[in-house]
């Protein structure tokens, strides 16, 4: 059965890696669309890399800021190995609700990283040439031939 959150992903995955590909056999010449389409997948791939490196370290570092003074023995390596169910265990229950509220807090930065580089892209879309992406009809395809019979 599908979640709400793969619907989600499926939805932004057919959106957003498709269409870049799609503007760009529509935009570049025959020549140039290889080179185009190799460039594109390199820089999505690099971003992807990049950005979840970015947001592990944002992460980690707003909730080694921000947990510091609810649990005193917290280090880096501890969130790094144990992540989020660690954190439960860490904490009395009467602290829970405020270590799940600087978890959250930690999390929404990255949702704003994610916005503006959504931004980002937005922007830098609107620098393409607008094509149609439909196929130019062929005349010779639509011309009737008669063939007379040998």
């Amino acid at each position: 059965m599908l979640t709400s959150n793969q619907i989600i992903v499926g939805v932004g995955i057919g959106v957003g890696l498709q269409q870049p590909n799609i503007a760009a056999q529509t935009v570049l010449s025959d020549s140039d669309m290889s080179i185009g389409l190799s460039l594109l997948n390199f820089v999505n791939f690099l971003g992807g890399t990049i950005f979840i490196t970015v947001s592990q370290t944002l992460l980690e570092t707003k909730l080694l800021k921000n947990l510091s003074p609810i649990i005193p023995n917290l280090d880096a390596a501890t969130l790094q190995n144990g992540g989020a169910t660690t954190l439960r265990n860490m904490v009395s229950a009467d602290r829970l609700p405020v270590v799940l509220d600087v978890y959250n807090d930690s999390i929404r930065s990255i949702w704003y990283l994610v916005l503006g580089l959504a931004c980002l892209g937005l922007v830098a879309s609107l620098g393409m040439e607008w094509k149609s992406v439909k196929g130019k009809k062929d005349k010779t395809s639509e011309a009737k031939v008669e063939v007379t019979p040998v």
